[in-house]
């Protein structure tokens, strides 16, 4: 995988998400990877402690979050693109299935190192496939759906509590989950005849421009990781036991 943005893209997106809620706030009527062509943004590393607080992913994700706005069912009749004027606004968003089961992918319009990659479904769909996955949506982004009929967004708030027992989707370690090293476990049983499927992990570090990957299954159960700050942790899950419900599977994180 190749990572282009880092910190580009990390004060990139603090500037438009500015200028967006700017405008907002003045108009009380209104409710693969592509790189822009115009000159890329210079970032001055600043030694100041409040600047570098203020510019940090968690604060940006903040910002990201208060832009966001929840959307009741819509029915799924092509791709779906991520913008200010359109349907789906940028934010960060719990997904919802509510019609159909298939495959959600889709593209990153500014950064490589997030993936759309999950296989969703309706909770009566007769499959064992999970029906919610939180979302971190930017502007241009763009979704796409195989076998998916309707969903809805849930915008999540810009404050929330941070939590050591992740569901399935994009996570900000400072946001949604504190920073540290952990050991993983989860509440769901697996099953050893299948010793590779369980929970599989990608931790993005737009910092350094890298990426990470960790399995934990039947066949690999004592694992720990370490979490830094403003590093997004991916998560999904295959369910091995027909019997019970994705949508209530947790990756639990104990600190060691």
């Amino acid at each position: 995988r190749s990572f282009v943005l880092s910190k580009k893209w990390y004060m990139g997106i603090s500037l438009l998400l500015l200028i967006s809620l700017t405008a907002c706030a003045s108009n009380s009527e209104s409710t693969g990877s592509k790189k822009s062509s115009e000159e890329p943004i210079k970032v001055t590393n600043s030694s100041s402690d409040s600047q570098k607080t203020e510019d940090s992913l968690p604060k940006i994700m903040n910002k990201l979050a208060a832009n966001g706005q929840s959307v009741d069912e819509i029915y799924v009749t092509g791709d779906i693109t991520v913008g200010n004027d359109a349907t789906v606004k940028p934010g960060i968003y719990d997904l919802e299935v509510t019609g159909g089961r298939g495959n959600f992918t889709g593209t990153r319009k500014d950064i490589n190192g997030l993936f759309f990659n999950w296989v969703l479904g309706t909770p009566d769909s007769g499959a064992d496939y999970a029906s919610k996955v939180r979302l971190i949506l930017f502007d241009g982004d763009v979704l796409s759906f195989r076998n998916i009929s309707k969903i809805k967004l849930n915008a999540v708030p810009e404050k929330v509590t941070e939590a050591t027992e992740l569901g399935i989707g994009e996570y900000i370690v400072g946001r949604d989950v504190p920073a540290g090293k952990y050991k993983l476990s989860t509440n769901m049983e697996m099953d050893p005849q299948f010793a590779n499927l369980g929970w599989d992990l990608d931790i993005y570090n737009d910092n350094e421009g890298n990426s990470r990957s960790q399995n934990f299954n039947p066949g690999n159960q004592d694992v720990a990781i370490e979490l830094k700050e403003g590093e997004i942790i991916s998560t999904s899950f295959y369910n091995s036991k027909h019997d019970v419900p994705t949508d209530t599977a947790k990756l639990i994180l104990t600190a060691v």
